[in-house]
This record gives structure tokens, sequence and C-alpha cells, in this order.
């Protein structure tokens, strides 16, 4: 009789000891998800924003008549543009590069010289901006062009 009472205590405390192992592991695998999750979502909102200095780039030096450098460039305004998912699944998430340019002029040596500082955001919400929803991500890239 005292053997059949150790062995129920043994079998007892292997299984919870089983269960907080297992209670543990999918805590730490699920951590590990989302953070997987959130470094993808910000190489998206980096490729975003890499995308719209790109764009902001062609457009001062390739289409300096087009509407970003004469418009955008000379007045305070924002120029938005919208990405599929950036290689995410179908329906995912949209994501944005919202670009400011600041257009100057300076005089080096005699000669005048347009001077350009476009700022790209990309993010993964319909408007780059401060959000209090853990799931938002923004990366932020400056170009500094001369003609």
């Amino acid at each position: 009789m005292n053997s059949r009472g150790f062995v129920l205590m043994a079998a007892l405390f292997l299984i919870v000891t089983f269960a907080a192992i297992g209670a543990y592991l999918v805590t730490i695998s699920t951590g590990q998800i989302e953070a997987a999750t959130q470094d993808e979502q910000a190489t998206r909102a980096y490729l975003a924003a890499r995308a719209g200095i790109d764009w902001g780039a062609y457009q001062v030096l390739r289409n300096p008549t087009g509407a970003f450098a004469t418009t955008t460039c000379t007045t305070p305004a924002t120029q938005t543009l919208t990405f599929d998912g950036l290689g995410g699944p179908a329906g995912g998430d949209l994501f944005r590069a919202s670009l400011t340019c600041v257009r100057s002029m300076e005089t080096e040596r005699g000669e005048t010289v347009e001077v350009f500082l476009i700022t790209s955001t990309g993010c993964n919400r319909a408007a780059c901006g401060a959000s209090g929803d853990s799931t938002y991500v923004e990366r932020q890239l400056q170009l500094v062009l001369a003609k």
C-alpha cells in the first residue's frame, strides 16, 4: 500500500513539472515568433522608406519640372507613396512612404548650387507618425542632393 502512494506522488510531480516546462516553452516560442514578425515588418518599412528615397531622388534629378521637385520641395508639403505588402502575404499590410523635401540655394565660390534634403518615412499605417499600436513600425531615411 505504501509503494502505491509513492508512485502516485511521483507521477503527479512529473505531470506538474512537464506542464510547467511546456508552458514555459510555449511562452518563449510565442515571444520569438512576435519578435521575428516585428523584425520582418521593420524590414518592409525600411524598404518602403528606401523606395521613397529612390523615387524622390529620381524626381529631383531626372524630372526637375515635375510636381515633386517644383511643389513639394519648394513649399511645406508631403508626398505619399503606397506600396503593397512588399513581399508579404497577399492582402497583408500596406506600406507607405511619406516624403518631405526641402530645397535651399547655396553659393559656393560664386556659383549657385541647389541643395535638396529628402526625408522618407516608411511605415505600415495609413499615415506615418506616432502610433500607440504595438504592431506599428516605422523607418526613416534622409538623402542630401546637390545640383
